[in-house]
């Protein structure tokens, strides 16, 4: 992933765990500086994360002697996040089917109906697991790309927010929630291919 300036020429930030080596101060030709460090993998055996930073930033890091620091949290605050978004898109998605039981059941449930009241009590039950769930955001430069969408997930919060139904909710009511969970798992789906876009596995 890529941060563009046009102020400022960029230095790629390479990891992968192949082995733990200090930053180094070489410049090439292509004025980007490439580091390696050992990080846990998001996912499979192998990863390759490609940070694109400021030059004055990675050499600001290099004096510090920190740079495989900030790449090792990267990777970490990177894991923790698309965990953390699988998780709570594994819920969305049991929301969803307890939503759609009601929306496509034929004939349609009366509104005094027990089962019906039964699965939007499941459905506020999945929901409060996921108010219980703190997702971190994603770290930048990740963040600064997926920023608005990432805010509308969570409103300002630390956890993703979710449309409530009472046990008594017109089918108006659960046909909106519905398409609000399918709404927020594209959402989700839309900040882990953001993420995907500096990680490669191999």
């Amino acid at each position: 992933m890529r941060i563009d300036d046009s102020n400022q020429s960029l230095a790629a930030v390479q990891t992968q765990n192949v082995g733990v080596q200090q930053a180094t101060a070489q410049q090439q030709k292509t004025g980007k500086t490439s580091t390696e460090s050992n990080v846990p993998p998001l996912t499979g055996d192998k990863v390759s994360i490609q940070i694109d930073l400021p030059k004055n930033t990675v050499d600001m890091l290099q004096k510090m002697g920190n740079i495989s620091d900030f790449i090792n949290s990267f990777a970490i605050n990177l894991r923790k996040t698309n965990e953390g978004i699988t998780a709570v898109n594994d819920i969305v998605q049991q929301m969803k089917a307890s939503l759609d039981k009601i929306i496509k059941n034929y004939p349609p449930f009366p509104p005094e109906s027990k089962s019906r009241m039964e699965l939007l009590m499941s459905y506020s039950g999945l929901q409060k697991q996921i108010m219980s769930m703190m997702v971190p955001p994603p770290p930048q430069p990740v963040l600064d790309k997926v920023g608005k969408l990432w805010g509308n997930l969570t409103n300002g919060q630390t956890t993703v927010q979710t449309p409530s139904l009472a046990a008594d909710a017109p089918d108006s009511h659960v046909n909106a929630a519905a398409q609000q969970l399918d709404g927020i798992s594209n959402q989700l789906g839309l900040v882990q291919e953001a993420m995907g876009s500096v990680v490669k596995t191999g």
